[in-house]
């Protein structure tokens, strides 16, 4: 391992982080000249910044010149402790505030970077209307950051990359084994992904000003329906707004659960390809299907508008993992709350900002099954699995089914801790799910009318770093507990 290399990179994001911060400072000089926690808040935006900034500005001329030194062990370090250093700086800001203490603080700020958006407010004293606007607007930006990737901005800015960026992009990226290298240059195709998601979340922004929002909730409500994060200013969540902004942000959700080169092969109109892309296919049949199922079992409640409205909302918002809430569907029947916990862990389609297992693998696991099927029959049979026109290779199908398993591990992990500290069947399953999909509410004692707070704090810990496996797809993180990774 190329420390001298991993620590010059992460330099760079520092001081990226360190920038970003001063937006969430100028919102809290031009809001909250009357929140009580006016003083201590900009100080932690000031003080936050300069540490970001004088730690990266010195780490940088420390290791400078070490920027083609990265390997495969260097990519996946780089990715894993870029992340950590952005939550455990990220989270400075609240706790100079005086608002959290450490472990909330860490729980908060990995919901955000990880766009999971299980939150600690809510309870009284604590309400989400209570937050200076300046830690609501870092807390919502920590999302939009997290949804895209911290990493794949940097490869985006940093042209000297080469070989070593296309290492990162592969390590973060939302679905990374499925990354082609399409551009010659990977700082292209970093920056091609930054500039749709730049272009997407500007359209969201105007549409939801012209639907009635503030600018602050249209900047709020961008930065977390487009990474899927779910984050809100409002304890009423999206239910806050009236329907014309509902329908946007499921609009919004829905294309943030997309494949991002369908979109900007729909940007240069060539549309033929995203009808015949066999991973949106399904994830259009599966959020059709849920919704209607919805419109079916969910009770009606005499308005037919409101009707459709909440379910197709609730089946866009769990399904591409984003968490938004319009209605306690914890209290709808038992077959949709089955439905929609299967649905978290589906999740939005690779190489979208959602979270999950992903459509396409669970398209690759039924073909893998079919193939399996049909070799008990013809056991010298070559059938290989064709997702649309592409043969799969055997080392990416065997990827996808080693994730499989440790994601469902991870989860049953996950879901033993909290039956471990007494809580139900439904909540502990529900929660964990939640974390390792970054979806954020769950069922039953983590349900969309509760939050986060009443957690032990050691399991707060955990859902935390359950939370950065499920964002950074485990295997980034898990290859650093290997020795493969240390080894010369």
């Amino acid at each position: 391992m190329n420390w001298r290399a991993v620590l010059l990179i992460i330099s760079y994001l520092l001081i990226i982080l360190g920038l970003c911060l001063l937006a969430p400072l100028a919102v809290a000089i031009i809001y909250d000249s009357q929140s009580p926690y006016e003083t201590r808040e900009i100080v932690g935006f000031t003080v936050t910044p300069v540490i970001c900034l004088g730690l990266g500005l010195f780490l940088r001329y420390k290791f400078r010149g070490r920027e083609q030194d990265i390997g495969r062990r260097e990519g996946f370090a780089i990715v894993s402790f870029s992340w950590l250093a952005a939550v455990l700086l990220g989270m400075l800001p609240f706790m100079i505030s005086g608002l959290l203490g450490i472990t909330d603080a860490f729980f908060e700020t990995m919901s955000g970077f990880t766009t999971t958006g299980a939150s600690i407010f809510g309870d009284p004293g604590m309400e989400i209307e209570k937050i200076p606007h300046g830690l609501q607007f870092w807390r919502c930006m920590t999302q939009w950051l997290g949804g895209m990737g911290i990493v794949v901005l940097s490869v985006a800015l940093l042209s000297f990359l080469g070989a070593g960026g296309y290492r990162l992009l592969k390590a973060e990226a939302p679905g990374g084994v499925t990354f082609e290298r399409e551009r010659p240059r990977i700082t292209d195709a970093a920056k091609d992904l930054w500039k749709l998601y730049l272009i997407i979340s500007t359209m969201e922004f105007v549409l939801l000003k012209i639907s009635g929002t503030t600018i602050f909730d249209a900047f709020c409500h961008t930065f977390t329906t487009m990474s899927t994060g779910g984050f809100s200013p409002h304890g009423e969540s999206i239910a806050y707004f009236g329907p014309a902004t509902q329908w946007i942000i499921i609009a919004f959700m829905f294309i943030a659960g997309v494949n991002f080169s369908l979109h900007a092969q729909a940007f240069g109109l060539n549309f033929r390809p995203i009808g015949r892309n066999p991973e949106f296919r399904l994830y259009l049949g599966i959020i059709g299907v849920c919704t209607i199922i919805g419109l079916l079992v969910v009770p009606y409640q005499g308005n037919t508008e409101t009707h459709v409205r909440d379910v197709v909302f609730q089946v866009v918002a769990i399904g591409t993992t984003t968490g938004y809430v319009t209605a306690d569907f914890d209290a709808w029947p038992q077959i949709m709350r089955l439905i929609l916990v299967m649905l978290m862990f589906v999740g939005g389609c690779m190489g979208s900002t959602g979270g999950g297992m992903k459509v396409a693998r669970f398209l690759i696991y039924a073909k893998a099954l079919v193939r399996e099927l049909h070799r008990l029959i013809f056991p010298r049979a070559v059938r290989p699995v064709r997702v649309g026109d592409r043969v799969m290779e055997p080392g990416i199908v065997s990827n996808i089914l080693a994730f499989g398993v440790i994601w469902i591990a991870t989860f049953l992990f996950g879901a033993m801790v909290m039956a471990f500290c007494g809580y139900d069947l439904i909540s502990s399953l529900s929660a964990s799910v939640a974390a390792v999909g970054n979806i954020g509410p769950g069922l039953g004692a983590v349900g969309p009318m509760t939050n986060w707070a009443h957690l032990p704090a050691a399991v707060k810990w955990i859902m935390g770093v359950l939370m950065l496996l499920g964002r950074l797809e485990i295997f980034s993180v898990l290859i650093l507990f290997t020795r493969w990774a240390w080894k010369k």
